[in-house]
């Protein structure tokens, strides 16, 4: 299989692109910090892409996310009446 390097441009674009959301994982990264440190961190992000589509390995670390339960209606009391929401790292 053959890939295609990603370029810092390229995921300074993505990061621009991403919703400011208040809502943020395990790390604690807002989308909004994000895109405001994107000049920064853009050149080590881009190395750790492109290291992670060459080994073919994503970092474990990425996979995790936080579950937090929405209420729906109904009674409180009850699970049922709760849906899990994924928080997902911003990278």
């Amino acid at each position: 299989m053959k890939y295609k390097y990603v370029s810092t441009q390229e995921i300074e674009k993505i990061i621009k692109s991403l919703k400011s959301k208040t809502a943020y994982g395990y790390d604690g990264v807002s989308t909004r910090i994000l895109k405001w440190s994107a000049p920064y961190i853009s050149a080590p992000l881009t190395y750790i892409f492109n290291k992670a589509l060459e080994k073919g390995v994503y970092p474990t670390r990425l996979k995790y996310s936080t579950i937090v339960p929405i209420y729906k209606t109904g009674d409180r009391l009850n699970m049922s009446n709760f849906r899990p929401i994924s928080l997902l790292l911003s990278f």
